[in-house]
């Protein structure tokens, strides 16, 4: 290669590094986002004095990192060993050191880092997966292909439906015919209380108050689903959760990704943003980013 190629080829590389805009420097991890309310363009997190990129929910954060929410905007943190933090009005927030395993909780997150938030980053903030309208479906695209599993067990079940008018009418029934469980409800998320499953055929099926009809087989299985175990150092119950179903339906998007919206719709509610993960969850498959098999 000429002096001049060379050249030419370093400032290339430089122009493809100025246009990427902030790179996030990896780190051992500290805590994550778990919600932000109001505008996410007005959260900041500077990292040794540079910007984060596209800070959202999820995103890791590090010791020494600093967290401002302008405006009206609010970030929630879940920082390990202090709990959670809410950064408003344009007040810095330093993030302590964590505490704790170092090298479990750190390697925990950094799995977050690698393998969700490029996830997150990639889903637009303004336009939702499913909108209001005429249509009605229900919101995981994967119900449709009849191939999904649910865990056995007397458990709830959560069915979210897009689309459609309210209220919303959804049963779960066995091959018998008989009712494991139903539920109305004027939200498009309907919660199945107390569901008797044991392994077998059901059919799932959702009507709305315009007389609108879908209907999906469910297969119950005694399995558990094939989770990935590099979560289990993360404190926060709740992000554990999320993140555990994340992969779960990235790795299945065809045959686990019912059971993944499950497994995080069992776990209390802590404050994280919710509706981003299921969107997230319900991308995989609706947008051939997950698995091609089960």
């Amino acid at each position: 290669m000429t002096e001049n190629a060379r050249l030419l080829s370093a400032v290339a590389g430089l122009a493809v590094l100025a246009a990427a805009g902030p790179v996030s420097a990896a780190c051992s991890g500290a805590g994550v986002v778990t919600r932000i309310e109001g505008r996410p363009q007005d959260v900041t997190i500077l990292r040794e004095g540079a910007p984060v990129a596209k800070p959202r929910v999820l995103e890791v954060v590090c010791h020494g990192d600093v967290v401002r929410a302008s405006g009206a905007t609010r970030a929630v943190l879940s920082i390990d060993g202090r709990g959670k933090v809410t950064v408003a009005g344009g007040a810095p927030f330093t993030v302590p050191a964590r505490s704790g395993a170092p090298s479990v909780a750190g390697n925990a997150y950094r799995s977050v880092s690698d393998k969700v938030v490029p996830d997150m980053k990639r889903l637009p903030w303004d336009v939702r997966l499913k909108g209001s309208g005429t249509g009605f479906e229900f919101a995981l695209p994967a119900l449709a292909s009849g191939e999904q599993k649910l865990r056995a067990g007397h458990r709830d079940v959560l069915v979210r439906l897009a689309g459609g008018e309210g209220p919303f009418q959804v049963e779960l029934r066995s091959e018998t015919g008989a009712v494991a469980a139903q539920a109305r409800s004027a939200e498009p998320d309907v919660l199945l209380r107390s569901a008797h499953l044991t392994p077998g055929i059901y059919k799932l099926k959702a009507s709305d108050s315009a007389a609108n009809v879908v209907e999906a087989r469910v297969a119950v299985v005694g399995d558990a689903p094939p989770t990935d175990a590099a979560y289990a150092g993360l404190p926060d119950a709740e992000v554990r959760a999320a993140v555990t179903a994340l992969e779960l339906a990235k790795a299945h998007p065809r045959t686990w990704a019912f059971e993944a919206q499950q497994l995080l719709a069992g776990t209390p509610a802590e404050g994280l943003d919710r509706n981003r993960i299921y969107e997230l969850l319900e991308s995989y498959d609706a947008d051939g980013a997950g698995a091609a098999g089960g």
